[in-house]
């Protein structure tokens, strides 16, 4: 009988201790995430992210990016994000978004230059621009002890709804694959 009491006692107090340093960990997980691709900014281009958690499987995110392929794309989104193992912005994601892009074409082979003095050959540059929808799939840890610190890879697809009255559709791409490799801070 007396062994009960201890192993209930101590269990009891087991869980004092513990409960608290529970939900103190919980309480201290990131709500937010700021991130961007470290590489990209040495070719002169840029991928960045803030993402809002809404719920343990749902966030929002706004994001904006600018690389060059064979032409320069300039995109604005804002994504859903689903978080099917309900850890709030760590883990496997799938996402869908909405956002606005730009396609710009710098070619300069597409013209031709006469060699009178004084003249300046400019390039064609021909743009269109019109709303992007795209879906990605990513995995994101957050490391470190307080969990400050987001590493997030992942890839999908962007569709470009632009205007087809404008520019030459024969060079620009509509259908583009992404990729996403980012660094960030985890914040409350």
């Amino acid at each position: 009988m007396r062994t009960r009491t201890l192993t209930a006692l101590a269990m009891g107090l087991s869980l004092a201790v513990a409960l608290p340093h529970a939900v103190q960990a919980q309480t201290r997980q990131p709500n937010r995430v700021v991130s961007i691709n470290p590489f990209l900014p040495l070719g002169g281009y840029f991928q960045g992210e803030f993402e809002q958690r809404l719920k343990d499987n749902l966030a929002v995110a706004f994001s904006a990016s600018s690389v060059e392929l064979e032409d320069r794309y300039t995109n604005a989104d804002v994504k859903l994000r689903l978080y099917p193992q309900e850890r709030g912005l760590q883990g496997f994601a799938v996402a869908a978004g909405l956002g606005y892009g730009r396609i710009r074409n710098d070619n300069g082979n597409d013209y031709v230059c006469p060699a009178v003095p004084g003249f300046v050959c400019e390039p064609n540059k021909e743009s269109t621009s019109g709303a992007t929808f795209s879906v990605e799939m990513h995995y994101q840890w957050l490391l470190g002890k307080s969990s400050n610190t987001a590493l997030t890879l992942g890839g999908g697809a962007k569709r470009y709804y632009v205007d087809e009255k404008k520019g030459p559709y024969d060079t620009f791409q509509r259908f583009v694959p992404t990729l996403r490799l980012t660094i960030g801070y985890a914040f409350k």
